[in-house]
């Protein structure tokens, strides 16, 4: 079994950088879009963002240096894709009684 590189300073960078960035991405697509469909953007974000992940990951466990992997996992999978995912987002619409339906969207895109 291969040893994991120590977590140090240089990943609280890695996932502070890829949060702004992914954060960033996030706004922007919720900026451009039409307001009258913004209920359905969180899904398809968190849709997207999963599939990134997935990527990301797959391509982290084809690097030969460990010590590579585990950056490219912390910059992209947690960093950018955590920051471009939105479950705080849903969190705090699901609250409002108006957006049960974007719950309801976001639960059962969840379980697929």
């Amino acid at each position: 079994m291969a040893t994991r590189p120590r977590f140090s300073g240089v990943h609280l960078w890695l996932v502070f950088a890829g949060g702004t960035i992914g954060t960033a991405a996030r706004l922007a697509v919720l900026l451009v879009e039409d307001p009258s469909i913004q209920w359905l953007s969180i899904p398809l974000i968190n849709i997207v963002g999963s599939f990134l992940l997935g990527v990301v990951t797959g391509m982290a466990e084809r690097q030969a240096d460990p010590a590579r992997a585990t950056r490219m996992r912390t910059f992209w999978g947690v960093g950018v894709m955590g920051g471009f995912t939105t479950y705080s987002s849903f969190a705090v619409l699901a609250v409002d009684p108006a957006s049960l339906p974007l719950a309801v969207v976001t639960v059962l895109a969840g379980l697929a």
